[in-house]
């Protein structure tokens, strides 16, 4: 059986441009409505589902946007990074040599009482096993956020941690994922 998987990032947050907001539970900007068709216009949901969402506003008002029929799962697995103390922050008012140790070791050492980002694979890598893996479904979305999105793409492609922030991935941005047996394909419809 071939599985779809649809990846789809969340909309423009209503937040300042600097701001570190992993967790922050922000509201969508103005644009949504105009952003959300563009990703519905994007994928072909009538097949779809099975839909997971982050409980994040910014990611269930896209997955209740696009699939009011559906049921959809909130699921904490689903969630940004969790950037702790520094959540709400300006980047550039957070300590610079804090900012370097943790650039230099964020696969290991967490923000002040956030998650690193070891820690965050192991969350998403639960979820993809559990729910994904495991499903009989064949059509699945998940509305998430890039951080999420970036791990599933680094697991499936084999994508060194270091270098998976080297690939851009905008709000909106759409990947669909094809699994089967012995191959997965990963396919970029919106950027």
């Amino acid at each position: 059986m071939t599985k779809e998987i649809f990846l789809i990032r969340h909309t423009t947050p209503n937040v300042a441009q600097g701001v570190c907001y992993g967790q922050l539970d922000l509201n969508v900007a103005d644009s949504f409505r105009k952003e959300a068709k563009q990703i519905r216009d994007v994928i072909n949901n009538n097949s779809i589902r099975t839909v997971y969402s982050s409980p994040l506003i910014r990611c269930t008002n896209l997955a209740q946007y696009l699939f009011p029929e559906n049921g959809v799962m909130y699921l904490n697995e689903l969630m940004e990074m969790n950037f702790g103390q520094w959540e709400g922050k300006v980047w550039s008012k957070i300590s610079p040599e804090a900012l370097k140790h943790w650039s230099n070791n964020f696969l290991t050492i967490a923000p002040p009482e956030g998650e690193s980002f070891s820690q965050m694979i192991d969350r998403v890598k639960y979820f993809w096993c559990k729910n994904i893996l495991k499903s009989t479904e064949d059509s699945i979305a998940i509305c998430t956020h890039s951080g999420v999105m970036r791990v599933i793409a680094m697991e499936l492609l084999g994508i060194p941690p270091d270098k998976i922030f080297n690939l851009k991935m905008n709000y909106g941005a759409v990947i669909k994922i094809q699994i089967n047996q012995d191959f997965h394909q990963l396919e970029f419809l919106k950027g």
